[in-house]
């Protein structure tokens, strides 16, 4: 009826894209939404680089290197071809490192010049809670102590937090090395003031000492979503 305030429909895309883009540093530009655009035809390259894959999944890859090409465009970088590379991450442009992150109805991007950063990895998953099986394969015991008043601080289920968090940073450190880190590699420890994330590499005799630094990370929850994001600094 005339003079009634307009109905809007669900913006959890919207907010979850503005949250992430408060989360990040300086110079890293941040693209996302729905998976609307999937139904748009891709380069061909790009098409066979993602090779048999389920439906969802090949929509879950369209709206993604959509949203990526947005994101280089905002960058400033050239509108290119974005294949699946041999370790199925995303090639990117040279001169660009990021990530892209899915959950079955959003998909969020993140990137930045390689001379600003050496890495960036971004995640989002659903805050629905890890059964006690895949709680025990993401965690060790002590980044559990406190569950319970995390979770109530928090508001949404702590290993599955953790589990975002090392997906986010796992984005970010594959690229520059190439090792592969298991869940129980790395060790987080949670500002929950600051929505700030500490990462450790775990001592380990399959990795070397140089592998054991400290990287710190961002994380928050938009509308039932959760999301971490990492950067290496190139400075």
């Amino acid at each position: 009826m005339p003079g009634e305030p307009e109905v809007l429909d669900d913006r959890s895309p919207v907010r979850l894209v503005a949250a992430i883009r408060q989360s990040v540093a300086d110079g890293i530009v941040v693209e996302g939404g729905d998976l609307e655009p999937a139904d748009r035809d891709l380069p061909l390259t790009e098409e066979l680089s993602l090779g048999n894959v389920v439906p969802a999944r090949r929509r879950e890859f369209r709206a993604g290197r959509i949203y990526a090409r947005q994101a280089l465009q905002g960058l400033g970088a050239s509108n290119s071809v974005i294949p699946v590379g041999h370790n199925r991450a995303p090639v990117w442009p040279t001169g660009v490192v990021g990530s892209i992150s899915h959950t079955r109805s959003l998909c969020a991007v993140a990137i930045g010049w390689s001379a600003d950063f050496l890495g960036i990895g971004i995640d989002i998953e659903e805050d629905s809670p890890l059964p006690c099986d895949l709680a025990e394969l993401v965690s060790h015991a002590p980044e559990l102590e406190h569950r319970k008043v995390i979770e109530s601080r928090l508001g949404y289920d702590l290993p599955k937090l953790l589990f975002v968090i090392k997906e986010a940073f796992y984005k970010m450190y594959f690229p520059l090395n190439g090792r592969f880190l298991t869940f129980h590699d790395v060790r987080v420890e949670l500002d929950v003031e600051r929505r700030a994330a500490k990462v450790t590499i775990a001592p380990s005799s399959r990795l070397a000492a140089a592998d054991n630094g400290c990287f710190e990370g961002r994380f928050g929850n938009s509308d039932g979503i959760l999301f971490s994001v990492f950067d290496i600094s190139a400075h």
